[in-house]
């Protein structure tokens, strides 16, 4: 089997678990309606494209894409390791086809067929670069910009209140403020 292949077995596995939950939770969720979307979004991500790359280039709604990934956030240990691999597979595959070039273009240099320019490997050298990036980042390497959805209790929420209030209370006994 394939890191491809297993990677996207993992995220049908997440998916599976999400929307089960979200069904028990009776929860409208792209996971539940369009499955196929959220494998979509999940292996682009864990691959490392951007969310820009998705929206531009997949056509997919910024919104549909942070739910998605918000979801899915506790699964990204997992995906990111097997999306590393793929990336890694791509980067070596990628730097032999440059070896290869390099040595056809000595070659030719040698027997005086070829004058080499900086532009004979420009285009190469920039999808090398572009692996490399997206392998980094497919393995966690590259910083990533993350939503923290923080949940905020009705009794935090109290407390915070009786707090406020209490500092209020010994603001106005210690006759700093007229209240």
């Amino acid at each position: 089997m394939s890191d491809k292949d297993e990677l996207l077995i993992k995220i049908n596995e997440a998916i599976n678990d999400v929307s089960m939950q979200k069904e028990i939770d009776k929860v409208k969720s792209l996971s539940r309606y369009d499955r196929e979307k959220v494998s979509k979004i999940l292996y682009l991500h864990s691959i490392g494209v951007s969310q820009t790359q998705m929206i531009k280039k997949y056509g997919l709604s910024r919104n549909t894409i942070l739910n998605v990934l918000v979801d899915y956030a506790d699964y990204f240990g997992q995906l990111k390791e097997l999306a590393g691999k793929i990336s890694a597979k791509n980067y070596v595959s990628i730097s032999s086809l440059e070896e290869d070039l390099i040595q056809n273009v000595r070659d030719r240099m040698e027997k005086g067929d070829l004058e080499v320019t900086f532009r004979d490997l420009k285009e190469l050298s920039i999808a090398k670069s572009n692996a490399f990036r997206e392998s980094m980042t497919a393995m966690g390497e590259a910083s990533n910009i993350t939503e923290d959805r923080q949940t905020v209790t009705q009794e935090d929420y109290e407390a915070t209140v009786k707090a406020a209030q209490a500092r209020l209370e010994a603001i106005k006994k210690a006759d700093i403020i007229d209240l």
